[in-house]
């Protein structure tokens, strides 16, 4: 992330090692954890997207692939290791509450009104609550903040970061939303959260004057 900000900011356009990192680092982030793929997915096509748009630059988005293609790495290890072509980790499907497939399913449940009876709809409700539980009114708050951000006036990186924000929480609905699985979405979400309020600070506190005062 420190790398995208640097050189969106044209600190290190003429180096393309820092494009060669940016990849590489996605790569082992999800080595690390596997979750995170979606997510470093999406931020790979973005940056890609952008030197092209942007600055035309092509060999810059071949160092950015190129980085990121270590992660065939980890098919192959499971390959020589495991005897058998998995894509990330055989443990996957012990972490994932609530399958596309379920949505899919819960879905067609909807357009058949049958809303009390479909397991489907309970097990995506059980999801939903295990990621933000309704009395944690704190995270619902900065979970919007998210949305009001990115359709505020803000500049390109704020809004990048709020993507990428939005699509690790929509991996939470669906993988393991507790513990280690949702440190990225709620550090990100942290670092909107921060943003908006030093963009609003103004308007914060002139609010809270006005509190106190009527008080």
């Amino acid at each position: 992330l420190l790398i995208f900000i640097n050189i969106i900011k044209n600190q290190y356009n003429n180096n393309y090692l820092f494009y060669f990192l940016f990849g590489f680092f996605i790569f082992l982030s999800i080595s690390f954890r596997p979750n995170y793929l979606p997510t470093g997915a999406l931020f790979v096509f973005i940056f890609s997207i952008y030197n092209y748009i942007n600055n035309n630059n092509k060999i810059s988005i071949f160092f950015i692939l190129f980085g990121f293609s270590f992660f065939l790495l980890i098919p192959f290890h499971n390959y020589i290791y495991g005897n058998s072509l998995i894509l990330l980790s055989s443990g996957a499907h012990h972490n994932t509450h609530a399958s596309i497939n379920i949505y899919m399913n819960a879905i067609i449940d909807l357009l058949k009104f049958n809303v009390f009876n479909s397991p489907y709809l309970q097990i995506i409700i059980d999801q939903i609550i295990r990621w933000i539980q309704p009395f944690q009114i704190h995270y619902i708050i900065t979970f919007f903040i998210i949305f009001l951000t990115f359709f505020y006036k803000n500049n390109f990186i704020i809004k990048i970061i709020c993507l990428l924000a939005l699509s690790q929480h929509s991996v939470l609905l669906i993988y393991e939303p507790a513990d280690r699985y949702a440190y990225l979405a709620w550090i990100l979400t942290f670092i909107v959260s921060i943003n908006f309020i030093n963009m609003n600070k103004n308007l914060i506190m002139n609010y809270f004057k006005k509190s106190s005062t009527s008080t």
